[in-house]
């Protein structure tokens, strides 16, 4: 399951991915809030915060999904929220979680969950949210 995360304003957007992803998760909430963002502020930050995660069911290949014809999307920084030991399976999650090109990543553990946000937020104008 994919929720937005009510601390989401502007162009800093975060999310909830709990339980199974699947593929409906990522073309009727991820993608689409995403395109919306990208297309109203053109860079925008995310923050992916990472709940009892139980893995995918996906149809397609997340490349499939976001395919040639859709809107690029400019991620500037992901904030990462995870449990513990999440940030050295990086390479294994990596085309699941960090997919998106030239952006700068960084994991924070559920006690630092308001350190993520701070981080996404640092040097955000507030015209730009």
């Amino acid at each position: 399951m994919i929720e937005r995360l009510p601390e989401s304003s502007g162009n800093i957007l975060g999310f909830r991915f709990s339980g199974m992803i699947r593929e409906e998760d990522l073309t009727e909430i991820l993608i689409p809030e995403l395109e919306e963002a990208s297309g109203q502020y053109g860079i925008i930050r995310l923050v992916v915060e990472i709940i009892d995660y139980k893995g995918e069911e996906l149809g397609a290949r997340l490349e499939d999904l976001l395919d040639p014809d859709r809107k690029i999307l400019t991620i500037e920084r992901e904030a990462i929220v995870g449990e513990e030991g999440w940030d050295s399976w990086e390479t294994a999650y990596h085309d699941f979680f960090f997919v998106f090109p030239n952006t700068e990543t960084r994991f924070f553990s559920h006690d630092r969950r308001r350190q993520a946000w701070a981080w996404i937020r640092e040097g955000v104008r507030t015209e730009e949210i």
